[in-house]
């Protein structure tokens, strides 16, 4: 069963009861809001130059598939813009634009989702919590009246990509793909878990959240704040890119979906790319217009599209 995230820090599920709830709405909406505002303007659906272009050219709706693509995040406390260099659409997925799946044409959605999480004070409190606990602590409350760890940004992220989800599915698009790079990929693969029968697959490019390997082991909090949201792991469908020189991600943190028949990773480790750092080192390989050319030949985005239709 399906969890509706709402923009306030609550949490409705199939039944519309909620499960978690803010006191203070009003302060937490007016926030979020201000943040998405800001980067949303960016938002829209592009062509193969990255290029925006109105909704309404897309007459057959039916015979579209949406792939709605969700750029990486930095730190808590900073707005990811998704014009920056590491955060917009890669020329893997801008070379899908317009390419056909048996029946099906693809259209790519970009969607800018850089809202802010947790303040310095909000982070440092979760941490010390749990120090104390030893994992999570899902009571501990905002002073805003919200549950705290629903304001992490992954957290908010996830409200964005699912919104946005509700949004094209309203508007007649039922055919629609999850992508996304390092944070967006990592909620992309959430939602899948939590909504398997709105979202038809998911493209992980360098899919994690948590900060960096080293970061997890110096700080295990971010390794619960990494796996927190998950639904049903039996749910994902999916396709992994990945790398063993990433130090964002080690083999390891994909062995909880190892056992899934329908998630498929690639290594990428024998690749002739080289990571970038503009782009993240090799964390960001599959950013990289070396990739892209791999992909046109490799055809491993191509495969599991049409597996999946």
């Amino acid at each position: 069963m399906g969890l509706t995230f709402k923009s306030d820090g609550s949490v409705v599920d199939g039944k519309g009861n909620i499960i978690e709830t803010s006191k203070s709405t009003e302060v937490n909406i007016s926030q979020f809001e201000k943040d998405l505002e800001r980067v949303s303007k960016d938002s829209g659906f592009i062509d193969q130059e990255g290029k925006i272009y109105f909704r309404d050219q897309i007459t057959d709706k039916k015979n579209s598939i949406i792939i709605i693509y969700s750029h990486g995040a930095q730190g808590d406390q900073r707005i990811d813009k998704c014009l920056s260099s590491w955060a917009k659409v890669p020329p893997v997925i801008r070379d899908l634009h317009n390419m056909k799946i048996k029946s099906y044409v693809i259209k790519i959605y970009r969607l800018c989702s850089g809202v802010r999480g947790w303040t310095n004070e909000e982070q440092e409190r979760m941490w010390r919590a749990h120090g104390k606990l030893g994992k999570l602590d899902l009571n501990l409350m905002a002073s805003d009246g919200a549950q705290l760890m629903n304001k992490q940004k992954g957290y908010q992220k996830l409200i964005v990509i699912k919104n946005k989800l509700d949004e094209l599915i309203e508007l007649g698009f039922d055919k629609i793909i999850l992508a996304g790079h390092s944070s967006g990929g990592w909620q992309s693969l959430k939602l899948k878990t939590l909504y398997p029968e709105l979202i038809t697959g998911v493209i992980g490019l360098n899919p994690g959240a948590g900060g960096t390997v080293q970061n997890r082991k110096d700080w295990p909090w971010w390794t619960d704040v990494r796996y927190y949201g998950f639904g049903e792991y039996n749910n994902l469908n999916a396709l992994i890119l990945t790398h063993d020189k990433d130090n964002f991600n080690s083999p390891k943190d994909y062995d909880v979906f190892k056992n899934i028949d329908t998630v498929k990773k690639i290594n990428l480790t024998k690749s002739t790319c080289k990571g970038k750092i503009s782009l993240g080192g090799y964390h960001g390989v599959t950013l990289t217009h070396c990739y892209s050319i791999e992909e046109t030949k490799s055809k491993n985005i191509k495969n599991y599209l049409e597996n999946l239709f």
